[in-house]
């Protein structure tokens, strides 16, 4: 006895779906084509932002990175020629100011995905990371920082981004 309700319960429930009017299904269709269309047009346009957003950072990447270089050996210099007792506050800001850059050097990696652009800026993103560290590190004094390890990957990194650069 319950198959026959459960039987009856759906023909019901069909037979309304077939009573619905053309009309209805075809305004149903043309409401979902023009919500497929908005997101296709909004999709589009935020490619293209993307793309216009990215092709600026190109063009900015080798001047932004020469100027950050500048400054990290121009800073460099600066700590090593201050007096010995104010040295550990200037390296203290010059690590600051190299996670800063990594920090926009590592944001530049997602937005060049796998372009060309990709591997300097992870390249000069890792720069300014062992550039921190080597800061960090001189906090403790000329022989520590002459000392430092890492001098080696960060003129790696430093060359693989100039040669980039170069081309």
């Amino acid at each position: 006895m319950p198959a026959k309700i459960l039987f009856l319960l759906l023909a019901l429930t069909l037979s309304g779906c077939a009573s619905l009017p053309p009309s209805t299904a075809t305004e149903g269709a043309a409401r979902s084509t023009t919500l497929a269309n908005r997101k296709a047009e909004t999709a589009q346009q935020r490619l293209a932002a993307v793309a216009a957003q990215r092709g600026e950072a190109e063009r900015q990447f080798c001047p932004n990175w020469q100027q950050a270089l500048d400054n990290a050996r121009s800073n460099s210099v600066g700590c090593a020629q201050m007096a010995v007792s104010e040295q550990a506050t200037c390296w203290q800001a010059v690590s600051q100011w190299a996670q800063e850059e990594s920090r926009y050097f590592h944001a530049l990696a997602p937005l060049f995905q796998s372009g060309d652009y990709a591997p300097p800026a992870t390249q000069a993103a890792r720069f300014f990371d062992l550039a921190q560290g080597w800061a960090i590190t001189c906090q403790d004094g000329q022989k520590a920082c002459t000392a430092a390890s890492g001098h080696r990957q960060m003129d790696h990194s430093k060359n693989a981004v100039n040669q980039f650069c170069r081309r």
